[in-house]
């Protein structure tokens, strides 16, 4: 079972051990002469090339070969509840695994990662026309221009099939960009039926039920890990969230996973916090303390404190810099719902910032972002000596004051 830490400072932390076997991870892969753990059950609903290689070889080591054991243990974080991110040195890594194992949600992770960031146009063709990401590939394709200035020379136009040849000459040249694939959504058709994979019905407390593999939900959940240890019958098993909240929990977990936005987080948090299931908590943990983050601060400390996440409210309000911004907070309608820990925590902010108010919000002259700073050096133009006297602003803004308004700010 995964180990869960939980800290004010890293938010949820979700660690796994696949060099050891335990309860749930006993299948050895064998991978540059090392071994690492695996629950087969786990890995099969990923990859039905994995799944078959288990079906054939039940009591025996699988062998992967020409893989190197970094970027199999990279893939695996990755698609367990640790949940690693992917990045701009990891997407490459991870492209080649998931084609040749067949593993259609790990592709679309690192579609969705190459759809949102930065990379060379090229770049992206290439990885589009060789992994079969064909979303990426209308999307490279509807932001040429004709006539664009791209460099045709170097070994990724190359590589690239004659296909998507004839598809860049032809929309340099005018032709119709092709439509805009939308992002598939997430359905519960796979869970409908019974299959060799998904053999067990889940019941909600509303008598809705799913068909899905027991020990893939174990890894996910602590609460179905204890029930299905406790059951001899593995036929039924029962949750106890609502219709709605097992349908988010099963769509955030199983392949290719709900990617969870401001719009979805409600209910995918509290199946989160129902079902004990660390790494889908730090899923959410990740989104609502991001500061690019389209919610307000008051929304981000009512979800986690609804979900007893109590660990995580002071870095949920180191967000706000402004007391009067904290003090808006108390007037919501909701404010009474909040729990006496988190209106405690709030009132520990708000004495930070009465002792340490900061500025209102400016452009920082050397980084040109917006920031009310919580500390910040003020510099005298005339003689360049430093002050951190919060009170400098009103004295120099006080009528009167020669030279007042002059003064540098240094963050």
């Amino acid at each position: 079972m995964e180990k869960c830490d939980a800290t004010a400072t890293n938010s949820i932390d979700v660690v796994i051990d696949f060099t050891r076997p335990d309860g749930q991870r006993t299948r050895p892969l064998l991978v540059d002469g090392k071994r690492l753990y695996v629950d087969e059950h786990y890995i099969s609903v990923w990859s039905p090339v994995l799944r078959a290689w288990c079906v054939e070889c039940p009591d025996r080591e699988l062998i992967l070969a020409n893989v190197q054991y970094d970027h199999v243990l990279e893939m695996l974080h990755c698609i367990h509840p640790t949940y690693k991110e992917i990045d701009d040195q990891t997407v490459h890594i991870l492209l080649p695994l998931a084609f040749d194992y067949q593993m259609d949600g790990l592709l679309h992770r690192c579609e969705c990662f190459l759809v949102q960031h930065k990379l060379p146009f090229l770049e992206k063709v290439w990885l589009a026309d060789r992994y079969k990401l064909n979303r990426l590939l209308v999307l490279c394709l509807r932001e040429m221009r004709p006539n664009s200035k791209i460099d045709l020379t170097g070994s990724r136009y190359y590589g690239l099939s004659d296909r998507v040849k004839v598809l860049l000459l032809e929309r340099l040249h005018g032709s119709i960009a092709p439509e805009e694939m939308l992002e598939q959504p997430t359905d519960l058709e796979q869970f409908h039926h019974l299959t060799e994979l998904n053999f067990a019905m889940i019941r909600t407390k509303t008598g809705r039920g799913y068909y899905v593999n027991p020990y893939y939900i174990a890894a996910w959940s602590n609460v179905f890990m204890e029930r299905i240890s406790s059951v001899k019958n593995m036929d039924e098993v029962f949750c106890p969230c609502t219709h709605e909240e097992l349908k988010a929990f099963l769509m955030a977990v199983y392949p290719p996973q709900l990617r969870i936005t401001e719009a979805n987080i409600g209910p995918v948090l509290v199946a989160a916090c129902k079902m004990e299931s660390s790494g889908l908590l730090r899923k959410c943990a990740m989104l609502l303390l991001a500061p690019q983050t389209q919610l307000s601060v008051f929304v981000r400390l009512s979800l986690l404190d609804r979900c007893f996440l109590h660990q995580l409210l002071d870095p949920c309000l180191q967000m706000l810099h402004r007391p009067e911004h904290l003090l808006e907070m108390t007037q919501q309608q909701t404010y009474e719902c909040l729990s006496v820990r988190a209106r405690a925590a709030m009132l520990d902010r708000l004495t930070i910032l009465l002792k340490n108010p900061g500025i209102k919000s400016h452009n920082c002259q050397r980084c040109k972002q917006l920031s009310g700073c919580a500390q910040v050096t003020w510099m005298c133009p005339h003689c360049n000596t430093y002050s951190s006297d919060t009170s400098l602003p009103k004295k120099l803004s006080a009528p009167g004051i020669p030279g007042s308004g002059s003064s540098n700010i240094k963050r």
